[in-house]
């Protein structure tokens, strides 16, 4: 489970973080269909990513459960990993 978990909230604050700057970036273009996609994608990963996250840290916090640290490390990692690609790609 906890393997698992760590992979889905990588994977969706990969897509949160792109698509956050993907969506700024809509905005400051005035690009009203990429930033209703964007902010969609932003909206979902960010719902799947909370919801696993919020738990991993209730775990940790008030049951001293460290197995959840995984989950944590892959959100951190995602999100870090997302922002450095989102700003290196130039076509967004």
């Amino acid at each position: 489970m906890i393997v698992r978990y760590s992979i889905i909230v990588f994977v969706t604050q990969l897509i949160f973080i792109g698509c956050r700057t993907w969506n700024v970036k809509a905005i400051s273009a005035k690009n009203i269909h990429q930033v209703l996609l964007s902010g969609t994608f932003v909206h979902l990963a960010w719902l799947v990513s909370i919801a696993i996250g919020a738990v991993s840290m209730n775990e940790i916090i008030t049951n001293f459960r460290w197995s959840y640290i995984p989950i944590v490390l892959c959100s951190l990692t995602g999100g870090l990993i997302g922002s450095y690609i989102s700003m290196k790609n130039k076509k967004l």
